[in-house]
């Protein structure tokens, strides 16, 4: 991953600007409210037009989903067998800061310039969306609509909250801390973006 994006490539936003989620731009695909969250990571890395894409960029592609996505998209890397150079600070400082904002009831997502024009290689985003399918689909077979306390608003600030928590475990530079944390922030999500609060 890059501190750079693109020049003259921003369907999510410019650089430097604070990109709040929804802003969608040319080239970003659209999602049907109930399209699986693997099907949306592996597309948006499939179909993304540019040979580099930002966070800034991510944030717009997810829309209204972004909450949960975000933080699947920043702990999965932590769960898979793939080595990319810097991964965990680059993406555990945005898990971060996605989770303290659902955990402070914020409506929408978003990062701070210096960290939506970080950008990384749309074959890396496509090596983590192939590399997770298979974890992804066996989360989502157990997954139905079972909306509780947790699935409203409230439910959903102690989730961000925990979820913070956790990612400054995976900040942390210690071996062996990244996996269990990111584990948990991503099922969590995955839950409660299928408003699924027994996963």
């Amino acid at each position: 991953m890059d501190g750079q994006g693109t020049e003259g490539s921003r369907p999510g936003g410019d650089a430097g600007e604070i990109v709040p989620a929804g802003a969608r731009g040319p080239g970003v695909p659209e999602h049907h409210p109930r399209t699986p969250v693997s099907d949306i990571i592996l597309a948006t890395a499939r179909d993304w037009p540019l040979p580099r894409i930002t966070l800034g960029e991510l944030i717009a592609a997810f829309g209204s989903r972004s909450y949960g996505l975000l933080i699947v998209l920043f702990a999965i890397p932590n769960l898979l067998p793939i080595y990319i150079p810097g991964l965990s600070p680059i993406f555990g400082v945005p898990l971060a800061i996605i989770a303290l904002q659902l955990a402070l009831g914020q409506p929408m997502p978003w990062l701070p310039g210096v960290l939506t024009r970080r950008s990384l290689r749309r074959e890396d985003l496509q090596k983590i969306a192939i590399a997770a399918q298979p974890w992804l689909r066996r989360v989502e077979y157990f997954l139905k609509p079972r909306p509780s306390a947790l699935t409203r608003r409230t439910g959903e600030r102690v989730i961000g909250a925990y979820c913070f928590f956790l990612a400054l475990l995976v900040i942390v530079p210690l071996p062996f801390t990244n996996g269990p944390p990111s584990l948990a922030c991503a099922i969590m999500a995955i839950g409660l973006i299928e408003e699924d609060t027994l996963t």
